[in-house]
């Protein structure tokens, strides 16, 4: 498994407060996954900015020094100097790709079972939740009065974690995260490139340039981002709005640290049915005001193990978990 986050632990009192009506129990780390994601697609407006503006690419203005920012670096004095707009763009875009690479999809290395992997920087995240959702359907069951060892006499999580049931699960989370990430940075991509060849070809300053390809992706002060619609439950009109990568980049990341949760604690009950324990799993809702109907409607539902793999999050940024119920009909 990947190491745990233990760098976000440190929980403000607004966090705190969230935290009480959050049932998973992962406000701190879904706020921890959000700052890095936002952090990261700022990192790369700001050495957008800095070559088109202060570094003139385009051969529009005059220049000044490359600068390096958090593993992305700008292309240099006029790089992109070329006669034909299409080369420009082409080159841009290449450089760009390089960017998202080094500062978005990173690989980075980490610490798995006792031993150093290379990995994407969201396993830490993904691992962190799923972990907890484990820890947390181990008490859970032993609270309900079923029958199972508790976490330190089966050798703590790093043993729990480290079993093949365990380890396949949570890799497939890591490998859905971070590429519902590289979606969302493929898309992005290809609107920068048509807003570039736009404004190249119309003309526009650096200034006026760059701030457009930035509000691609960021969504401030305009409206430029993946196309979304709705039915407003209330009105029952359709809603028209754009949703920009950053935006979408940090739905994800709320979303996926609540799948891993819910994955983590579905994997723990399954294990112990190979073993015999007989369990089902309940649905529970936060319980509070901003629950949706579909989830509200699921409050109590109960399945069996494979029914329920796969159910929550039934909607982006849903905070719904699972507590067993086992044949007795007791629950936590």
């Amino acid at each position: 498994m990947c190491e745990v986050a233990t760098h976000i632990d440190v929980r403000s009192k607004n966090e705190l407060t969230l935290n009480q009506r959050d049932p998973s129990r992962t406000t701190s780390l879904r706020i921890a996954f959000i700052r890095e994601v936002t952090r990261r697609f700022k990192d790369l407006t700001r050495v957008i900015t800095k070559a088109i503006v202060e570094e003139d690419v385009f051969g529009m203005m005059n220049p000044t020094t490359v600068t390096i920012l958090a593993g992305m670096i700008t292309p240099g004095r006029r790089r992109f100097d070329f006669p034909r707009t299409s080369q420009k763009v082409s080159a841009f875009m290449d450089w760009l790709h390089r960017q998202v690479e080094a500062g978005i999809l990173d690989i980075r290395e980490f610490s798995q079972v006792g031993e150093s992997v290379e990995a994407a920087w969201t396993n830490l995240y993904i691992n962190d939740s799923y972990k907890r959702g484990v820890a947390r359907a181990r008490v859970q069951l032993r609270e309900a009065g079923i029958d199972v060892a508790t976490i330190e006499d089966s050798g703590g999580l790093v043993a729990i974690l480290g079993t093949p049931f365990h380890v396949d699960r949570v890799g497939l989370l890591y490998t859905r995260a971070f590429g519902e990430l590289r979606g969302i940075t493929a898309v992005m991509e290809q609107h920068i490139s048509r807003i570039l060849a736009g404004g190249l070809a119309e003309g526009l300053g650096p200034q006026v340039l760059a701030r457009m390809l930035n509000h691609s992706i960021s969504g401030l002060g305009s409206t430029l981002g993946l196309p979304i619609s709705y039915i407003n439950p209330r009105t029952g009109k359709l809603v028209n709005y754009f949703m920009p990568p950053l935006r979408r980049a940090q739905i994800l990341a709320r979303t996926e640290i609540i799948r891993a949760h819910a994955e983590g604690q579905l994997q723990e009950f399954k294990n112990w049915g190979i073993l015999g324990v007989s369990v089902k799993a309940e649905w529970v809702t936060a319980g509070d005001a901003r629950v949706c109907a579909d989830c509200a409607a699921n409050e109590g539902s109960v399945y069996t193990i494979e029914e329920a793999i796969g159910l929550i999050p039934l909607h982006p940024q849903c905070r719904c978990i699972w507590v067993p119920l086992d044949i007795t009909g007791r629950n936590v």
